[in-house]
């Protein structure tokens, strides 16, 4: 009978002790206390008065920056520099918090944001498959005050949310953000010569790549030779704020501030502010840019800006022989490639023939003297350069007996012109 005593005893302090496990020491489940965090998360989210900012720098180049309010109901209305229309137009998704391996935040409809990501490069450039690498699923590491930290959940991408001020909020939601933007774009587009002057009175070219989201500083070192200080920038309400600092000599800067009233950069060293000035021409000359800012000069088969009348006149000659010989061909688009390590010329003439191209490649080694004449020779060819010999002879016999110097036309056109026969020059785009 004691022993019964004994062992019911027993029994129920076991039972009494699997009770204990199942109550949790923080007074909560796991489930409760993540519910706790995601309901937390959404009310920082959506308890910031003027929203939130936040940019990117993927790993295919270029920074983007990003303008978030999100409120109660599950939508988010974004802001991005990722387009001019991005910029001034609101675009209303949705968001939700949801508990994954972490608590995460997912942008799960089609936004501004989801570009950088598209798999179709037709959509907006980047690799097929993937686009810019870019996420749209992020878990939250991190949060405080006025500051939310993230990691993309499929390419690691870091997001840092920082609450925005009143200032910042008007200029997006009133249109001056995008405003600015078209501004900046239209005054590069105006003004492709721009240039840095410190106090050493180095003229420093200036170069904003708006495709590829690029500030570059480009210029002649004391050897003559070309260097280049570059960074990839995104845009700000006060103008690019750049990936890593620009350092030339003792000058450093990493944002580069735009004057709406003035319609100029400029930059502040040790809190003193330099300007970024104008200049009717490359600082740079065109042949010292070969191979670093293009390498090709591409003449498309109508005429254009640049062109002189006896290059219209030969260009034209040489399309109707292609289209009246026996091959009835039709003369498109023609590629002046450089190789400057090799100095070799390729001249790549694109013919179609029943809707289909096909390429005839003329190779040229080539001389350039220090003030950037070229002396072309031409080397052997085969395929079909050699069954369109005769009609391109004309072009040929030019590059072949005449000296070439280079520079630009209007900015953005490349131009050649002959020494010999000032009266023979053309352009081309720039590659």
């Amino acid at each position: 009978m004691r022993r019964h005593i004994i062992y019911i005893l027993l029994l129920a302090c076991l039972l009494s002790c699997r009770k204990d496990k199942t109550t949790s020491i923080f007074g909560e489940t796991p489930d409760q206390r993540l519910e706790k965090a995601l309901a937390d998360y959404k009310t920082r989210l959506t308890g910031a008065e003027y929203g939130w900012k936040t940019s990117m720098f993927p790993p295919a180049g270029g920074g983007y920056s990003f303008f978030f309010t999100f409120d109660t109901a599950g939508r988010v209305t974004m802001y991005g520099d990722v387009t001019n229309d991005a910029a001034g137009t609101p675009e209303n998704s949705t968001y939700r918090l949801k508990a994954m391996q972490r608590p995460s935040l997912l942008f799960d409809t089609y936004s501004y944001l989801h570009l950088l990501s598209d798999p179709d490069p037709n959509v907006y450039g980047g690799v097929t498959g993937q686009g810019y690498s870019v996420d749209f699923e992020y878990s939250i590491d991190s949060v405080a005050d006025d500051t939310i930290k993230l990691t993309g959940i499929a390419y690691n991408t870091k997001m840092i949310l920082v609450k925005a001020t009143k200032a910042e909020h008007d200029a997006y939601t009133s249109g001056q953000f995008g405003e600015q933007l078209a501004d900046i774009e239209n005054t590069i587009a105006d003004f492709p010569w721009q240039y840095l002057q410190f106090a050493d009175g180095k003229k420093l070219q200036v170069s904003i790549n708006t495709a590829t989201k690029n500030f570059t500083l480009i210029y002649l070192d004391d050897a003559g030779k070309v260097q280049l200080i570059s960074a990839a920038y995104y845009y700000t309400t006060d103008g690019l704020y750049l990936q890593t600092p620009i350092t030339y000599g003792s000058y450093t800067f990493n944002e580069v501030f735009w004057d709406a009233d003035n319609q100029v950069f400029y930059v502040e060293i040790n809190g003193s502010r330099v300007d970024v000035q104008v200049s009717d021409n490359s600082i740079i000359p065109m042949h010292q840019l070969l191979g670093v800012s293009f390498t090709s000069i591409v003449v498309p088969p109508q005429a254009i800006p640049g062109w002189s009348t006896d290059f219209t006149n030969m260009w034209k000659s040489i399309a109707a022989s292609l289209k009246s010989g026996n091959y009835g061909l039709t003369l498109y688009y023609t590629y002046f490639t450089f190789d400057p390590e090799q100095e070799v010329l390729f001249l790549d003439v694109y013919i179609i023939q029943n809707n289909r191209l096909y390429l005839a490649e003329y190779p040229y080694t080539y001389t350039k003297t220090a003030a950037g004449v070229f002396d072309f020779t031409e080397q052997a060819y085969q395929g079909n350069a050699s069954l369109i010999a005769t009609d391109m002879a004309p072009l040929r016999d030019h590059l072949e007996n005449d000296h070439f110097t280079m520079d630009f036309f209007e900015g953005t056109l490349g131009q050649l012109k002959s020494v010999e026969d000032t009266e023979f020059y053309f352009t081309g785009y720039l590659e």
